[in-house]
């Protein structure tokens, strides 16, 4: 049978599931090309599971603090941890596939290889041929590895360690990015013994430096170690244990987690049956509006670049359907604009330039910093951690950027992001009147000091 579509996309996590369903709300029939779950991997092995894993070490963390043994709780609630992590990502997952029928968008689970013929893209599955006007491909990423090592039992990527068959005694994270801090904070919430190896000369390298020596002074206190400019030679997996060095030096441990960054996940027919062009690091080039070097192809989110967050690629996803939709010219949102995040214990968030970049690009900048030690709130949670910085134009006033390390702070982001993309400056903070106790009259207080105002 043949089926002919306006819109047809390749993957349905974040960036293909919000385009299939903005193209079909703008009138378009649509077809998605899914071979495993809906959500993606943010929503199946990802951003949801890790955080309901992150809810659960909170909770341990809680329990740890007002007087109850950590080992008895994590022998009973292991299992159950896991369990709640795996059912919210099904619910969810169901949720996007009842989405789909509500816009009768048609779900092929197959994997696509698409050919274009004259002015249209051909994909044959078993049964049908889907011919399209347009295509959005948005495959996504897969963990990277070092050199031929496999994940396995023991080797972990992100999936493996969200599903653990045994807690381990002694874990290592190779990489201190987002996903290596998280896991830390979940297994050492659980009672692992945690070890962070950074082949840089600090964590979280992407960063604030205030943040990622913020971030280490925090996670030590709760038994975190780190091994900074670290050298990883002869990983080495035995039967019950992995052994490597780290310059020169011996380690054994129970467990492994690579997070060692990503790969975009395209194969060689893909990328020479369509004759894409790719960028130097292999993700797919697209201009201003997502268009590919192939007239009616379009990439977004991870498979075009960093940074890949899912919010990024829902923001691609409306963009680009938009620009199909009507012609009119969009644009991808400047990267210091999207917030990114980390769900550790505590939490981290980030928006704009750091005061490095600043420094760098020689521009002339205030900075206020506000503890959340001194609010009130963060007291009544017995969560004190950390502190709210903000980064300022000295000769504007101009908001330039803002790192946040402490309770909820994720969600305290979004303030600074709106501020960003709105130019606002400092006297929309200083006169905007924060509720009392909440966590984010540390952003007042924080703008407050960086314009010598403090209360």
């Amino acid at each position: 049978m043949t089926n002919k579509y306006d819109l047809s996309i390749v993957g349905g996590g974040p960036g293909g599931y919000v385009a299939a369903i903005k193209a079909a709300q703008l009138g378009m029939k649509v077809a998605l090309f899914e071979e495993d779950k809906l959500g993606g991997v943010c929503l199946n092995w990802g951003c949801i599971p890790t955080k309901s894993l992150l809810h659960s070490a909170e909770f341990m963390e809680e329990a740890n603090h007002f007087g109850l043994d950590k080992k008895d709780l994590t022998k009973i609630a292991l299992n159950k941890v896991v369990e709640m992590s795996r059912t919210a990502s099904e619910n969810l997952s169901k949720g996007v596939s009842s989405l789909m029928k509500k816009n009768k968008i048609d779900i092929y689970k197959h994997r696509a290889y698409p050919k274009k013929i004259d002015n249209e893209f051909y994909v044959k599955t078993p049964s049908d041929e889907i011919i399209s006007k347009n295509m959005i491909i948005a495959t996504g990423c897969k963990p990277r590895t070092i050199g031929d090592i496999k994940f396995s039992d023991l080797i972990w990527s992100s999936k493996e360690a969200m599903i653990p068959k045994f807690l381990p005694k002694k874990l290592c994270i190779i990489g201190s990015g987002a996903i290596g801090i998280e896991f830390a904070s979940i297994y050492n919430a659980l009672g692992s013994e945690v070890i962070v190896f950074e082949s840089q000369g600090k964590i979280l390298p992407q960063f604030d430096n205030d943040i990622s020596n913020e971030a280490k002074k925090i996670f030590e206190k709760k038994g975190i170690k780190f091994e900074l400019n670290a050298k990883i030679e002869n990983i080495v997996e035995e039967k019950k244990s992995i052994s490597f060095k780290n310059n020169n030096k011996n380690v054994v441990c129970d467990a492994l987690i690579l997070s060692v960054g990503v790969l975009p996940n395209l194969d060689k027919d893909f990328i020479s049956t369509l004759d894409l062009n790719l960028t130097d690091t292999g993700y797919i080039g697209t201009n201003h509006n997502y268009e590919t070097n192939v007239n009616g192809l379009f990439a977004i989110g991870d498979i075009i670049g960093a940074p890949w967050l899912a919010h990024k690629a829902m923001h691609d996803a409306i963009n680009c359907v938009s620009y199909i939709s009507s012609g009119k010219d969009t644009h991808k949102p400047k990267e210091n604009h999207i917030p990114g995040c980390i769900y550790s214990l505590p939490q981290i968030a980030t928006v704009g330039y750091t005061e490095q970049q600043l420094k760098d690009n020689n521009t002339p900048y205030k900075s206020g910093n506000f503890p959340f030690l001194a609010n009130g709130k963060s007291q009544t949670m017995s969560n004190s951690y950390g502190f709210v910085k903000t980064l300022f134009n000295s000769e504007t006033g101009e908001v330039l950027g803002a790192h946040l390390i402490g309770p909820d702070v994720t969600e305290m982001i979004a303030t600074f992001g709106l501020a960003i993309s709105s130019e606002s400056t400092e006297d929309e903070f200083i006169n905007t009147v924060f509720a009392h106790p909440t966590l984010s009259e540390s952003i007042h207080e924080s703008v407050l000091s960086a314009f010598e105002k403090p209360l």
